[in-house]
């Protein structure tokens, strides 16, 4: 009788065991597209036997946990190709956004806009008296300051929208980080039991974790209690088992109160800023684009709109208008900036000039209507190789825009060859966690079958069992 009540317990534990398989595989099926899941299978171990009469009997089989299919050092080497990933991205998306500023589709540019100053220039030398040529030059001149402030402005926009894009990073770091810290607790938890194994809590962890990557440079490993411990730029603790700190970006005085990212309590209870210590990941692009990228092009421009500003002045200042300014020289085209780091966003019109075409100059002596000699010197600015000695203001704004279309161009390929090395890690991972419906429908009609053999021991052992206790009777 023992032994066929040891027998029913085989079976009894063959029918958990297959429950635990069915369970598992319909959770896989169910998971299959949520990403960064892991497949999970349950690690069927057999019993001691037992010793009868000389003879060891099988014990059966159990459940001894249930394990997901995880490649730890793949995970490892997708977290640290995301974070190259991640800065090449965004500094792309960044540069890209900046691009549209220097299209050769804009109708005014300031390529265009300079080429339509000197032809305004030049037709106005041929008829210097001309009200409606005056009115034409007035205007192309007003068009060349609009193009250095719309460059100016649309240059400040971006800096401030990758300026918020970096505070909601940061936002969501710190709440990635407050995730970890209450998922590693989780875990803790339910995995204090031999054989306990949280895989659906540690794909979580593992999920944020990845997300993190792409935007901060991290590094992270677990303690003896299984929990994640991260440290971030400049080896800052960030999440140390259940605990995690915070960060956040407080305004820099110094950089025009553009956002530095700061830690909460990092070294001896002080708050740390961490922007210096940013080396990869998307926040360090973003940063080194507005505070680099972004200052050297309005820098170019500040000093294209000035030396443009300077020269033109310097030739308008030798000419007499007409009327009442055919007898006064002296005159500026353009206003002055009184900061030359301003000088493309303060550039505009001479209240003279806007007042009244009359005050255009281009006469090189007093009541000479029909004097063009400075009119003709003001156009030969054109070819003048007036920026460093060495290019003319068409040709300096070629370069600039040149150099910057070399940037992005060299981005398209890093983000490409990084994206690619994301593409395979991930590939990689895939075939050692993804969950394919085919073998987990195959797996299904295994396990369906273990079902139903260990149905049919059952219930012969009953009929056996029936037959015993008939026997007594």
């Amino acid at each position: 009788m023992s032994g066929l009540f040891r027998t029913l317990n085989i079976g009894s534990e063959s029918l958990s065991v297959t429950r635990m398989g069915v369970d598992t595989a319909g959770h896989n099926i169910a998971n299959a597209q949520v990403e960064g899941y892991s497949r999970q299978r349950v690690n069927v171990k057999a019993r001691e036997p037992h010793q009868k009469g000389g003879v060891l009997l099988g014990a059966g089989a159990y459940a001894d946990s249930i394990d997901r299919a995880h490649d730890q050092w793949n995970e490892k080497q997708l977290n640290r190709a995301n974070q190259s990933a991640g800065a090449s991205s965004a500094r792309l998306s960044a540069l890209k956004s900046i691009e549209g500023l220097f299209s050769p589709d804009l109708q005014a540019g300031v390529d265009v806009e300079i080429t339509n100053f000197f032809n305004a220039a030049q037709n106005l030398s041929n008829f210097p008296d001309d009200v409606t040529v005056r009115t034409s030059f007035r205007e192309s001149a007003r068009g060349l300051a609009h193009s250095f402030q719309r460059v100016d402005g649309g240059l400040e926009r971006e800096r401030l929208d990758l300026n918020q894009k970096i505070g909601f990073e940061v936002a969501a770091i710190d709440d990635s980080m407050q995730q970890i810290a209450r998922l590693n607790a989780q875990i803790r938890e339910q995995e204090s039991s031999p054989g306990s194994h949280a895989n659906d809590l540690r794909d979580q962890r593992d999920r944020l974790l990845s997300d993190m990557t792409r935007k901060i440079d991290i590094h992270y490993y677990e303690n003896q209690n299984g929990m994640l411990c991260v440290r971030g730029p400049g080896d800052s603790m960030l999440v140390d088992g259940v605990m995690a700190t915070h960060l956040y970006v407080q305004p820099n005085p110094e950089n025009v109160g553009l956002h530095d990212v700061m830690i909460e309590g990092a070294e001896g209870g002080m708050d740390f800023n961490l922007t210096r210590h940013l080396d990869n990941g998307e926040i360090s692009a973003m940063m080194e684009v507005r505070d680099k990228v972004i200052p050297g092009l309005t820098q170019k421009n500040n000093q294209l709109a000035a030396s443009m500003g300077q020269s033109i002045n310097e030739v308008h200042r030798q000419g007499f208008g007409l009327k009442g300014f055919q007898e006064v020289a002296g005159r500026n085209l353009f206003k002055e900036p009184a900061d030359l780091s301003r000088a493309a966003a303060e550039m505009g019109l001479e209240d003279a000039i806007e007042a009244s075409t009359d005050a255009i100059s281009f006469a090189s002596t007093p009541m000479a209507a029909g004097d063009n000699v400075v009119g003709n010197r003001l156009v030969g600015l054109k070819e003048s190789k007036i920026l460093d000695g060495r290019a003319s203001f068409t040709q300096f704004y070629a370069d600039m825009v040149g150099g910057f279309g070399s940037q992005v161009v060299r981005a398209e390929h890093v983000n490409e060859a990084e994206e690619i090395l994301v593409k395979d890690l991930q590939d990689r991972r895939e075939a050692v966690s993804g969950v394919s419906l085919d073998e987990e429908a195959t797996n299904l009609m295994r396990w369906q079958a273990n079902f139903a053999a260990s149905s049919k021991l059952i219930t012969t052992v009953d009929e056996m069992l029936d037959t015993v206790l008939s026997m007594k009777r």
